[in-house]
């Protein structure tokens, strides 16, 4: 059996031949299932830069509970476990905010004005939708326009 020429491989979590830089989520099997929630893309123009942002819920088919991953072409990501995330939520609403941040974050600077986050919302202390944020720079190195994406915090899944 021949091997596979390069162009026919596929690097695990990136899409199709035909949209190679697109982040995908890693494929479903028997043991844990991926879903895609929300997708962020962001050109930082300072330095040439295609930021890229996925937000997925990963759920074990095993019986093992879910949780929310987010990965980043360029900067890290994060893990959003649910019993954190109401935890969180709760001391958010307590104090008065209506989100909270978590995971990566890169906030702005004199030199530097890029800025991102990843963002949960909530409402009467539950966490009710997730926000991926960037603001990156114009070429000159000024802000750019603010990109966001965003989608409900998913529900618990059906029992087995």
């Amino acid at each position: 059996m021949l091997p596979l020429p390069l162009s026919a491989m596929q690097t695990p979590g990136l899409g199709p031949p035909q949209d190679p830089a697109r982040l995908r989520p890693p494929l479903s099997d028997r043991w844990t299932r991926y879903d895609a929630l929300v997708y962020l893309e962001a050109n930082d123009l300072a330095s040439s830069e295609a930021h890229a942002f996925l937000a997925y819920r990963e759920t074990s088919l095993m019986g093992a509970g879910w949780r929310v991953r987010v990965r980043s072409r360029l900067t890290a990501g994060g893990v959003f476990e649910p019993a954190a995330m109401a935890q969180q939520a709760q001391g958010a609403t307590a104090r008065g905010e209506q989100s909270f941040v978590w995971g990566y974050q890169r906030l702005p600077r004199a030199a530097d004005a890029r800025h991102i986050e990843f963002r949960v919302h909530v409402d009467a202390g539950r966490p009710v939708r997730l926000e991926l944020y960037a603001r990156l720079r114009q070429a000159d190195g000024s802000p750019a326009s603010a990109r966001s994406a965003s989608c409900d915090w998913p529900a618990d899944p059906p029992g087995p």
